[in-house]
């Protein structure tokens, strides 16, 4: 650490950065916030992230939503992928800046096109719902499938919806079951749920009700 200290007393960002980096380890966010703050203010992106997460929540300093955004916003305009996501976050929600759906979006997109699978999911669900952009279900199912073959079981039990639905794509109960089951295995009660259904009434798969009330016991527990 020795090293890292003399560099970032000489104004070195990334040594500032490395430096803020091990005191937040070492749970002394206070130096934390001093190290990402020199750093953020010479423009390092994972500093202005890192910055913005502990005012985001309230690590060493106050809680507070408009610091976050702000330190956000200096990060995901140079591309850094949580940046963005969690900016995409705050718009939607209304935290630190004024709810904005369509802004939600734009941040979601850019961290979904860097393959970040919950940016991918939100973004499908902004299609699927018709929010910040006009409804489209063949959009919704293109994120999805991005998120789900990452493994989100959040997007594998959307994924199945969509098919059981035949929303952007043909219906087909077999798919549906298919994704419900990824998402199942991964312990998603409502997949649980939906896949005991089929096995219950046989739409996708063969009936098969001791399958059906394992899926149903899980989603239960």
């Amino acid at each position: 650490m020795s090293w890292y200290r003399k560099a970032a007393d000489q104004g070195c960002s990334v040594a500032q950065y490395n430096l803020g980096f091990m005191y937040a380890n070492g749970f002394d966010f206070e130096q934390a916030v001093t190290w990402y703050s020199k750093a953020a203010e010479q423009g390092d992106s994972k500093a202005q992230y890192d910055l913005g997460f502990m005012y985001y929540n309230g690590n060493a300093v106050a809680k507070d939503y408009k610091q976050a955004a702000i330190w956000y916003g200096k990060s995901a305009v140079q591309g850094d992928v949580d940046a963005q996501f969690d900016l995409g976050v705050m718009y939607a929600n209304g935290e630190g800046v004024t709810k904005d759906a369509k802004q939600a979006v734009v941040w979601y997109r850019k961290a979904a096109e860097q393959g970040r699978s919950a940016a991918q999911v939100n973004l499908g669900v902004m299609y699927a719902n018709g929010v910040g952009v006009a409804k489209d279900y063949n959009r919704a199912v293109t994120w999805y499938s991005k998120a789900a073959d990452q493994g989100s079981s959040v997007a594998q039990y959307n994924l199945g919806l969509m098919y059981n639905n035949g929303q952007g794509v043909a219906k087909n109960d077999k798919q549906a079951a298919i994704w419900y089951e990824k998402s199942a295995d991964q312990g998603d009660a409502y997949a649980q749920f939906k896949l005991g259904v089929m096995y219950a009434t046989g739409l996708g798969v063969a009936i098969d009700y001791k399958q059906a009330v394992t899926w149903y016991s899980k989603a239960a527990d």
